[in-house]
């Protein structure tokens, strides 16, 4: 009983601390820490936050297999991304078999066949140019964080931006 009392007691906490405006991130995409939005639009290189839409066909997946976790912060039921904006409409992505290109700016992030667990992994990104009103996040960070080289492009508008305010590397 007690477990369920604390459990439910840092739920409510992660939901005031997340209605304030801050995101505390405990993966590996970006160093752990607390992060803040602020009320600018998210730009090349900013970091964001955003939810998987529940029309995203990857989502489905993700909670299958847990990459996200569940919270009742997003419409899809799982825990929000944060993520590096590396891609606006207009941008050129090229994939080569090393990494990402978006314009000029080359990312050594190679598209993983499968995940830790050896599971096969979706490869939503496509190389070509990323249409009005979607964005491409990656995780420059952690090379093996699922970030848009599987789950694709998402909607732009769903964006927040976000800075970091404490975080351990």
């Amino acid at each position: 009983m007690r477990l369920l009392i604390t459990a439910g007691i840092i739920a409510a906490l992660f939901s005031i601390v997340h209605s304030a405006g801050y995101r505390i991130n405990t993966t590996r995409s970006l160093p752990v820490g607390v992060y803040q939005t602020v009320s600018d639009a998210p730009k090349h290189s900013d970091l964001a936050s955003f939810c998987l839409s529940p029309e995203n066909e990857y989502r489905e997946l993700a909670e299958e297999r847990n990459y996200l976790g569940s919270s009742s912060l997003c419409p899809s039921g799982q825990k929000p991304l944060l993520k590096k904006f590396a891609g606006a409409a207009g941008d050129i992505i090229i994939l080569h078999p090393d990494g990402i290109q978006v314009n000029s700016e080359r990312h050594a992030l190679t598209i993983r066949t499968h995940d830790s667990s050896g599971r096969p992994l979706p490869h939503k990104l496509r190389a070509g140019i990323i249409p009005t009103g979607k964005a491409l996040m990656l995780s420059t960070y952690n090379p093996n964080s699922f970030d848009g080289r599987y789950f694709g492009l998402v909607d732009e508008k769903n964006l927040h931006k976000v800075i970091p305010v404490f975080t351990f590397n």
